[in-house]
């Protein structure tokens, strides 16, 4: 290996090593950022506890690119659901419900999740006017079949064992040609994501959509950030093409009840 070389491989060590830095200190300065929380709300202990399955980006104990991520596809929701009475299904702590009733006008909102935990989170964290709570299986919600206009799902059914008895349930309770806006990731592989039980693509994504949906319009939602399955994208929301799709880290459909 002659010099060029050897310089070449010390200044990419170097580069490497300065990136190991910054993260380390982005992931410092989020862990301060927790404490001082923490000091006041003991609550946030729980919030950390479960990070690698909840998120609240409205705190700023969070990567940025994934808070914003989270943010974005609710704001993509919120510009849709206006004036409608909408079921936050798989709500988590209950952030994205509170911004479809206070940015999205929406008349009122039900957040709906499965743990306990994160609706008492919710509840105390995210509640507001005309937004409620419930702790509830997504595909056994309880509610009055055609109880809502609209329904926001994001990141959930590939979370559940049967994909189509979720959405039948969805279906169930919209009112005719209510809204479904819901998201899943674009191909992840189940080994980096230990909580989901199956992979989509747009095409299967679809299909199971196609059941008691119709009208239904597709769109790639990318992070921007370096994550591997953002696939070197822009941070972004835009309608889903043959030309685009298999670049998409997830999926956004928004589909009418038939």
């Amino acid at each position: 290996m002659d010099a060029a070389e050897q310089q070449k491989l010390q200044q990419k060590h170097i580069r490497n090593q300065r990136k190991q830095i910054d993260n380390l200190r982005g992931r410092v300065e989020r862990l301060e950022q927790l404490l001082e929380h923490c000091i006041a709300d003991p609550q946030l202990k729980w919030l950390y506890a479960n990070r690698s399955e909840r998120m609240d980006p409205t705190l700023p104990i969070f990567d940025v690119g994934r808070a914003e991520f989270h943010l974005d596809r609710y704001r993509f929701a919120a510009d849709r659901v206006a004036g409608m009475l909408v079921a936050d299904i798989a709500c988590g702590t209950g952030y994205g419900s509170e911004l479809l009733k206070l940015q999205g006008g929406a008349k009122g909102v039900t957040g709906v999740d499965i743990c306990q935990e994160a609706i008492h989170y919710a509840s105390k964290k995210h509640s507001a006017d005309s937004v409620d709570f419930l702790c509830a299986s997504g595909d056994a919600t309880g509610f009055d079949t055609g109880a809502f206009d609209a329904i926001t799902s994001f990141e959930t059914i590939e979370h559940v064992d049967d994909d189509e008895k979720l959405l039948a349930e969805f279906a169930r309770i919209l009112k005719p040609g209510g809204l479904l806006i819901c998201s899943t990731p674009n191909q992840w592989p189940l080994e980096i994501a230990p909580h989901h039980v199956r992979v989509y693509d747009r095409n299967s994504f679809a299909r199971v959509l196609e059941k008691d949906f119709e009208s239904i319009e597709m769109f790639n939602q990318n992070s921007g950030t370096d994550f591997q399955f953002n696939r070197q994208q822009d941070r972004g929301i835009i309608a889903t093409n043959a030309q685009n799709h298999e670049l998409a880290e997830c999926f956004l459909a928004v589909a009418k009840r038939k």
